[in-house]
C-alpha cells in the first residue's frame, strides 16, 4: 500500500502538441509537487505529447484509436498503479469505465469559463472564436472533474482574463493557454494534496 508521504501518480492522456503535459511535468519536478507524473498516454504515435514525455523521462504508452482501446487503457492505468487520469488535449470522449475505474478522479482543463462555451465540438479554437463572437468581455480557463457528460464536471479551479479589443482567435487562445499553463498543475497540486492518504487504487470492472 502506498504511503501517504508518497506523491499521487498521475497519468496524463492526449492527442496532440502536449504544452498542458509540458507544464505538468515541469511544476511535478518541484520538491513541494504533492504529485508524480508515471505515465503518459498518447492516442497517435506523431503527437507532440510523446515528446514530452521523453523529454521528461516519463514511461509512454501509444494506444490508437481501435476497438481494444478502452480496455488497454484501463489495463495500462492498472499496471502502472495510476490514482488521477488528466486529460490534456485528448480529441475523443473518454469511456465512462474510464472514469468508473478512476473512482471519479479524472480532470480536465477547458478554456472558457463554463458552462460558457462547453460541450461536445468546444474545443481549441471553437470556443475562442465563439468567446468572440459573443462578445464576451471576460473569459479565461476551468478545471473541472470529468464526467460522462462534456464539461459538466465539478468545477475545481477557474481564472479569468480580460478580452482585448480588437484581438484574434489565434491571439485571444495564446493567452489563454498561457493561463491554463499556470492554473492547471496548481489545481492538480491542491487536488492531489487532499487526495493523498485515501488513495483508491483502479480496479478493472
Amino acid at each position: 500500500m502506498r504511503s501517504a508521504t508518497q506523491p499521487i501518480r498521475i497519468a496524463v492522456i492526449g492527442s496532440g502538441a502536449g504544452s498542458n503535459a509540458r507544464a505538468l511535468c515541469a511544476y511535478a519536478q518541484g520538491a513541494l509537487s504533492s504529485y508524480q507524473v508515471s505515465l503518459i498516454i498518447s492516442t497517435k504515435g506523431s503527437a507532440g505529447i510523446v515528446g514530452v514525455a521523453h523529454e521528461f523521462s516519463v514511461p509512454c504508452c501509444v494506444l490508437e484509436r481501435t476497438e481494444t482501446f478502452e480496455q488497454e487503457v484501463l489495463e495500462t492505468l492498472v499496471y502502472h498503479q495510476i490514482d488521477v487520469l488528466l486529460l490534456a488535449g485528448l480529441l475523443r470522449h473518454l469511456p465512462t469505465s474510464v472514469i468508473q475505474a478512476m473512482h471519479g478522479n479524472v480532470m480536465n482543463i477547458h478554456p472558457s469559463l463554463l458552462p460558457r462555451h462547453g460541450g461536445k465540438g468546444m474545443y481549441g479554437v471553437h470556443v475562442h472564436r465563439a468567446v468572440l463572437a459573443a462578445g464576451d468581455h471576460i473569459t479565461g480557463a476551468t478545471v473541472h472533474l470529468v464526467t460522462k457528460d462534456y464539461d459538466e464536471g465539478r468545477v475545481v479551479a477557474k481564472e479569468q482574463l480580460s478580452v482585448r479589443l480588437g484581438e484574434s482567435e489565434s491571439e485571444l487562445q495564446e493567452r489563454v493557454k498561457a493561463l491554463e499553463h499556470r492554473l492547471y498543475p496548481m489545481a492538480v497540486d491542491k487536488f492531489c494534496a487532499e487526495l493523498a492518504g485515501s488513495v483508491c487504487l483502479v480496479q478493472i470492472p
